[in-house]
C-alpha cells in the first residue's frame, strides 16, 4: 500500500488545481457540447425524463441519457451551474485516473509505470480540456477501463459496461468485443476441459452483462419504434462511420496527425513498446500483452471512419501514455527506473504539456449570442426564433444536397447555448423564408434573434435589445 501513496498525492493535486480553476475562473457553456448537455440535462430533470434525453421538449434519440442526467442533477445544487456541472467532469476525470492507475499496475506490475502513465495522461491538453468541460468522453473511458479490469466479476463488470453504454451507446460495447476475442483465442490454444468450463462460464457472464446493458435499447425501441433505429443507430452511428457528416471533414491521417501533435518524439517509445508487447504476446505473456494494447484497435478503427472529430481520440490517450513508459519495466534496478521515469516526465512537461499556461487557458468567453439570449429572458419573451448566420445557411444547403446531414442537424443552430441561456422554447431556422413564416405565426411575446447583417426592416419588428453582433426583436 505504501508504494501507492504517491498516486494519491498526485490525484489530490490534480483534483485540487482543476477544482480551483473551475470554481475561480467561471466562463459560459461553450458551443457545441456544453450548451447541448447543459440544456438537455436541465430539461430531463424538469420533465423527470430519466431515461430519455430531451431537447426543446422533444426526445433526443441520438444519445444515451447518463451524462446529461448527471449534469442536470448537478444543476440542482445551490451554486452557479457553470460551476456545479463542471465539477462533475472534474471528479469523473479523477475516477478515470484512478482506474487507469489500477489498469497500468495490473498489466505492468510497476507502481512507477502506473504513476507515470497517470501523470502523462492527466496533463495532456485534450484530457485537461475534457476535465474542465461538460462531455461524455470521460464516462466512456471510465466504462472501458472498468470493464477491462473487472469483466470477470458479474456485477462490477456489468456496472462499468452500463456506464460505457449509457454514455456512448454502442461504443460502450467495445471492450466486450475485445475481451471476447482474447478469451476465445485462449480457448483454441488450450482446448482442455477445465478451460472449456471456464470459457462457458465466461460466456454466461458476458451474455448476462450484454443483456442488462441492452435493456435501454429494447425499451427505447418499444417506445419510439423505427424513429429510434433511424436516429440512434443509422444516423448517429453508421452514418458517422461512412460519411463526413455535418462538416466533420478531414484527411485520412486526421487522427494520426493528432497523435503526432500530442506526443511528438514520444512516438518512438510508443512504437517500441507496441513491438515489444506484440512479441510478448506470442511468448506466453498473452494476457498482459493483450490488455496492455487493448485500445489500439479503436485507434485503428478511427482512421477508417469518414467523420473526423478530434475528441474521438480521447479514450486512447491513456493507452499511448502507458506505452511511453512501459519499457521502464525492463530496467533492472528500482533507482534506475525512478531516474528514467523522472527524466521522461521532465521532458514531457518541458515539450508537450500546456501546464505553463494552465491557469490562463479558457475554453469559452462571454459572447454576443449568450448576452442576447439572456436579454430575451430578461425582457419577458416566452419563446424565441433564431435565424442562423448566412454562412451556416449556405453550408447547410450544401451539406443537405450531399446527404451529409442527419435528422437532428437543424436542432442546434450556430449556438445551442442560446437555448440554455434564454431558458425558453427556442427554434433555429436555416432559411429566410422559414424564418419569415415564423413571424406570421408568432404570439405577442414571441421574440426573434438575427445577426445584425440579417436584420430586415420590412419585417417590422420592434427592437428590444442589441449588441455588437445580434438583434433581438418582437412584433409590434
Amino acid at each position: 500500500m505504501r508504494k501507492h501513496i504517491p498516486f494519491f498525492i498526485i490525484l489530490f493535486i490534480f483534483l485540487g488545481i482543476n477544482l480551483f480553476k473551475v470554481i475561480s475562473d467561471v466562463h459560459p457553456f461553450f458551443d457545441w457540447d456544453e450548451g447541448i448537455y447543459a440544456q438537455v440535462g436541465r430539461e430531463m430533470i424538469r420533465a423527470k425524463s430519466y431515461l430519455v434525453p430531451l431537447w426543446q421538449g422533444k426526445a433526443w434519440l441520438d444519445k444515451p441519457p447518463l451524462p446529461p442526467l448527471l449534469y442536470g442533477l448537478a444543476a440542482l445544487l445551490p451554486i452557479q451551474p457553470e460551476i456545479s456541472m463542471r465539477i462533475v467532469s472534474v471528479f469523473m476525470s479523477g475516477i478515470a485516473l484512478a482506474l487507469l492507475y489500477l489498469f497500468a499496475f495490473r498489466f505492468s506490475s510497476s507502481a512507477i509505470i502506473s504513476l507515470s502513465t497517470v501523470i502523462i495522461t492527466s496533463y495532456l491538453a485534450p484530457f485537461l480540456q475534457r476535465t474542465q468541460v461538460l462531455n461524455v468522453d470521460v464516462f466512456l473511458l471510465i466504462g472501458w477501463l472498468g470493464y477491462a479490469l473487472f469483466y470477470k466479476k458479474p456485477f462490477v463488470g456489468t456496472f462499468f459496461l452500463l456506464i460505457g453504454v449509457l454514455s456512448k451507446s454502442l461504443l460502450g460495447f467495445f471492450p466486450v468485443g475485445m475481451v471476447f476475442l482474447y478469451e476465445t483465442y485462449e480457448l483454441f490454444l488450450h482446448r482442455k476441459k477445465k478451460y472449456k468450463n471456464e470459457y462457458r462460464y465466461f460466456l454466461q457472464i458476458t451474455a448476462a452483462q450484454i443483456a442488462v446493458a441492452s435493456l435501454w435499447f429494447i425499451w427505447m425501441y418499444i417506445q419510439y419504434k423505427d424513429a429510434f433505429i433511424q436516429y440512434h443507430i443509422i444516423d448517429s452511428h453508421f452514418k458517422r462511420v461512412t460519411a463526413s457528416i455535418e462538416q466533420h471533414f478531414g484527411q485520412r491521417t486526421f487522427y494520426i496527425d493528432i497523435i503526432i501533435e500530442q506526443f511528438k518524439w514520444f512516438l518512438v517509445p510508443i512504437i517500441l513498446s507496441s513491438f515489444v508487447l506484440t512479441y510478448e504476446f506470442f511468448k506466453n505473456k498473452r494476457k498482459e500483452a493483450f490488455f496492455a494494447l487493448i485500445f489500439i484497435p479503436w485507434f485503428i478503427f478511427l482512421n477508417l471512419t469518414k467523420t473526423k472529430i478530434a475528441w474521438y481520440i480521447y479514450p486512447v490517450l491513456p493507452q499511448f501514455a502507458f506505452l511511453i513508459v512501459y519499457l521502464i519495466r525492463y530496467i533492472p534496478e528500482d533507482w534506475m527506473k525512478v531516474g528514467v521515469a523522472c527524466a521522461v516526465l521532465f521532458f514531457f512537461f518541458k515539450t508537450i504539456t500546456p501546464i505553463n499556461s494552465f491557469m490562463t487557458t479558457n475554453y469559452s468567453t462571454w459572447d454576443g449570442h449568450q448576452r442576447i439570449a439572456q436579454d430575451a429572458k430578461t425582457v419577458g419573451c416566452t419563446d424565441v426564433s433564431v435565424l442562423v448566420s448566412e454562412t451556416t445557411r449556405t453550408s447547410y444547403k450544401t451539406l443537405k444536397s450531399m446527404d451529409l446531414v442527419i435528422h437532428t442537424t437543424t436542432w442546434w443552430g450556430d449556438h445551442p447555448s442560446i437555448a440554455y441561456y434564454a431558458d425558453m422554447p427556442t427554434q433555429y431556422y436555416y432559411t429566410i423564408p422559414e424564418f419569415e413564416g415564423s413571424l406570421t405565426k408568432a404570439g405577442v411575446t414571441s421574440c426573434f434573434i438575427t445577426e445584425i447583417g440579417d436584420w430586415n426592416l420590412k419585417w417590422e419588428l420592434r427592437l428590444l435589445s442589441k449588441n455588437s453582433k445580434y438583434y433581438l426583436g418582437v412584433r409590434p
